[in-house]
């Protein structure tokens, strides 16, 4: 559940020296819609999962965005 026990359904996208994200709220079809969100990631130029084109589960889903562990070093 990745402490989000509440919003049924978890996953975290990660990407090494970017932001990552955890969604809630999936359903066991929305594994499609992670692939697609993993490939805006692995492709965007600031590290950023880009609203345009993200599909709407991981719109609404959205339970946290976690900085990079270098960024907290500050």
């Amino acid at each position: 559940c990745l402490g989000n026990c509440k919003r049924r359904l978890s996953a975290a996208i990660l990407r090494d020296g970017c932001w990552s994200y955890v969604f809630g709220d999936l359903t066991a079809t929305s594994g499609a819609d992670l692939v697609t969100g993993a490939k805006l990631f692995a492709t965007s130029k600031d590290g950023l999962i880009p609203w345009r084109g993200r599909p709407d589960s991981l719109k609404r889903g959205l339970v946290a965005r976690i900085p990079p562990i270098d960024m907290l070093k500050d």
